[in-house]
């Protein structure tokens, strides 16, 4: 009797890795892609209506993150098997990664057979979480201070960092979510960044331990 198949969903904004991720996929027997979403908005929708056993989700869109989408997949479905995609293996990545409730992540470099493996051992309900090879390098404290960031502009992207959303960090600092925003568009000018992903690769670039 053949075993069913894997059947997945594909979230990634570029559309030449999510296209050449689909049709390596759908030459793999016990594979079954059900779609690909290129905006994250649409992603909850076409999961809520498909069921996929397993989405892989990529990190870094616009929109909603990989991150913010992983959470809100596992508030409205604690079933969901999420395994992000990324170009990123720091510590502090993978951590955010796991703390986001996703049960793995695939490095974008890595083949199709290890892609295949990681989708497999999370369908029979383990996790995926290659060890980490490097470790956050970035000069963080000089920096930040030469940036002339606030305490509370350190506290947001602390929690950014952890993969809060706006709301989560309005309620978490005991502010408003206009105060929350403005302190992450101040942030932005500081930093000399625009837009939300090129904020994001500061935040997760940067280590702000003490």
């Amino acid at each position: 009797m053949k075993t069913a198949d894997i059947r997945i969903i594909i979230v990634d904004d570029h559309r030449l890795f999510n296209d050449g991720l689909c049709a390596m996929l759908k030459g793999v027997e016990g594979i079954d892609v059900l779609a690909q979403v290129y905006d994250s908005r649409d992603a909850e929708k076409t999961i809520a209506e498909l069921h996929p056993d397993v989405v892989l989700v990529d990190f870094n869109m616009p929109h909603l993150n990989g991150i913010e989408l992983t959470k809100l997949l596992i508030a409205r479905s604690g079933d969901t098997k999420v395994l992000i995609l990324s170009m990123y293996n720091e510590d502090i990545y993978v951590t955010s990664f796991k703390r986001s409730g996703s049960k793995g992540y695939i490095f974008k470099t890595a083949s199709v057979e290890e892609v295949v493996a990681a989708i497999r051992i999370v369908y029979e309900g383990a996790t995926h979480f290659p060890a980490s090879h490097k470790k956050n390098v970035h000069a963080d404290d000089l920096f930040l201070k030469k940036l002339k960031l606030s305490p509370r502009e350190m506290d947001v992207i602390r929690l950014v960092k952890e993969g809060l959303t706006t709301k989560e960090i309005a309620d978490r600092l005991n502010i408003s979510f206009y105060t929350a925003e403005t302190h992450r568009k101040n942030i932005k000018l500081k930093i000399g960044v625009e837009g939300e992903a090129a904020f994001l690769r500061f935040v997760y670039g940067n280590d702000l331990e003490e």
